[in-house]
């Protein structure tokens, strides 16, 4: 009978280790997951933010195709003729992510003149420039597009 009881005692102590071991486990195994799913939304969140800002880019394409010449060439224009002086930046909303947290970027127009007027051809063309800086953590990314417009 003493040798029953000495096993039980026996028994019952390495049930503790095991169960001890096996939480470990658990935890490593929970940590290795929940790192690999970080990684996983950080790449999505990239992604989220570069076709965010090449729609936003995509829309100053086609306001600029559809921006009448006699508007672009006017002193309101939305697209000022470039000088030495800074260009003046706008801040646009890019888009929303999910959770409703507002992106936002920094825009700047600007048009430059590709060719002088020519009696004999008598065409004047400008390149239309779309600059837009935007915070991805601490970095600071930039996209432009530009587009040539024909009078």
């Amino acid at each position: 009978m003493k040798s029953t009881l000495k096993q039980r005692f026996r028994s019952t102590g390495s049930l503790l280790i095991e169960v001890s071991a096996a939480m470990a486990l658990t935890a490593a195994l929970a940590l290795i997951i929940m790192r690999a799913s970080l990684l996983a939304v950080s790449g999505n969140q990239w992604t989220i933010m570069q076709t965010l800002t090449d729609a936003y880019l995509s829309r100053e394409i086609a306001l600029s195709n559809r921006v009448p010449v006699a508007e672009l060439i006017g002193s309101q224009s939305a697209w000022p003729e470039f000088t030495s002086e800074p260009v003046p930046a706008q801040i646009v909303t890019l888009g929303r992510l999910a959770g409703g947290q507002i992106v936002e970027g920094s825009l700047k127009r600007f048009r430059t003149s590709e060719s002088e007027f020519n009696s004999e051809t008598q065409i004047k063309a400008w390149r239309l420039h779309s600059v837009l800086s935007y915070n991805i953590g601490s970095r600071e990314y930039v996209k432009s597009r530009s587009t040539l417009r024909l009078e």
